[in-house]
């Protein structure tokens, strides 16, 4: 079957963190300076710890049943038919996990890159990569997924050296004015750019390791590297442009890599943004291939045709986003995806968990 191959802990982590950055990186920290304003980097930490909380309540539901596949435990217990309406629902996140990012990185490229280009051509391409990589096992796509973790770090690389032109560290000071319940307002909104990890509640029996604590380890370190990089690139947007300027500043990424000057390529901002693509599709490919694999365990016996549930996804998928062109209505539906985000990988796994402890308690009586 698609999923049996399992993967390697390294494998892992590259996927975790190929899943969670997307096109967050070339706003922040926009939204994350709406009450903590230069402490902004303090929002994207608090972030980063809250979804390492999620992270630890998801290992601690799969660990309790350590060899049963997400469907299979989620059946045990909720009962088969609260299972499937779950079960599809979790199907349906995904999917609109990958309208989302897709939606998100088209209106960057079409307002950025490629003027001209018609909005359903990219939204097409950017689909077409995803499904191609998403018919794949999960071995071949955490395998694409290390290659890709490469063009991550280029990336990585070139905002940390366009980031350390003309700035001040001024703009960092004083640190912690702002209070505590103002971090932790806009750290509500970094949260949301680290989702990705639910990604444990399906591969979890699906990874290869010696004990369980390992998985927790890896999706630690995913984590933490993710953490860093977000924190880094709101340190470099602040040094960059005083309180002010954040207000107005939409995507601070991309005018720092506009104005940075180098000899030996033109246009950063351009290289940078079509380079990133391949690091967004990621994120696209993981989602498709998880919206597949729940909705062919909707039935008994599980749907075996994985390859033609990905392209039936990402199908309908094209055309919803290419009705989804208008700004204003993006960023409400980015809105009302971050309720469905909350409620799919924080509220449901923290009942099944409790359910999963009530439960045994019955058993024993």
């Amino acid at each position: 079957m698609i999923h049996l191959k399992k993967i390697s802990i390294n494998q892992l982590i590259c996927l975790v963190i190929t899943t969670q950055i997307g096109a967050h990186v070339l706003s922040i920290p926009y939204a994350e300076s709406r009450h903590a304003g230069y402490d902004a980097w303090m929002s994207v930490l608090a972030g980063g710890v809250f979804a390492q909380v999620v992270i630890l309540l998801i290992y601690q539901l799969g660990k309790r049943y350590p060899t049963l596949t997400f469907q299979q435990y989620l059946y045990q217990i909720v009962g088969r038919p609260i299972g499937v309406i779950l079960n599809f629902l979790l199907a349906l996140f995904c999917a609109q996990n990958c309208i989302i990012v897709v939606i998100s990185y088209t209106d960057i490229l079409h307002r950025w890159v490629w003027y001209e280009t018609p909005w359903s051509v990219i939204v097409c391409l950017s689909f077409m990569m995803a499904a191609y990589t998403a018919s794949s096992s999960l071995r071949s796509i955490s395998t694409v997924s290390q290659s890709v973790l490469t063009l991550f770090v280029i990336c990585a690389a070139i905002i940390f050296i366009s980031g350390m032109g003309k700035g001040s560290w001024l703009h960092l000071l004083p640190i912690g004015t702002h209070g505590i319940v103002a971090v932790l307002k806009d750290s509500i909104p970094t949260f949301w750019a680290y989702t990705g990890f639910e990604l444990l509640l399906y591969v979890f029996p699906f990874v290869q390791c010696k004990k369980k604590i390992e998985i927790l380890f890896a999706m630690s370190l995913a984590n933490g590297i993710t953490t860093f990089f977000y924190a880094l690139v709101a340190i470099i947007v602040t040094y960059n442009f005083s309180e002010t300027q954040l207000d107005t500043i939409t995507e601070p990424m991309v005018f720092i890599l506009r104005k940075f000057r180098w000899p030996v390529v033109q246009s950063l901002d351009i290289v940078f943004i079509t380079i990133w693509l391949s690091v967004t599709t990621a994120t696209v490919y993981v989602y498709l291939y998880m919206s597949a694999r729940y909705v062919a365990s909707i039935r008994k016996n599980e749907i075996n045709r994985h390859s033609l549930l990905v392209w039936l996804i990402a199908g309908i998928g094209i055309v919803i986003a290419c009705f989804c062109t208008d700004r204003q209505r993006i960023i409400r539906y980015s809105e009302v995806h971050n309720v469905i985000s909350f409620i799919m990988i924080v509220v449901v796994p923290t009942v099944l968990l409790l359910g999963s402890i009530l439960r045994e308690k019955v058993v024993k009586g």
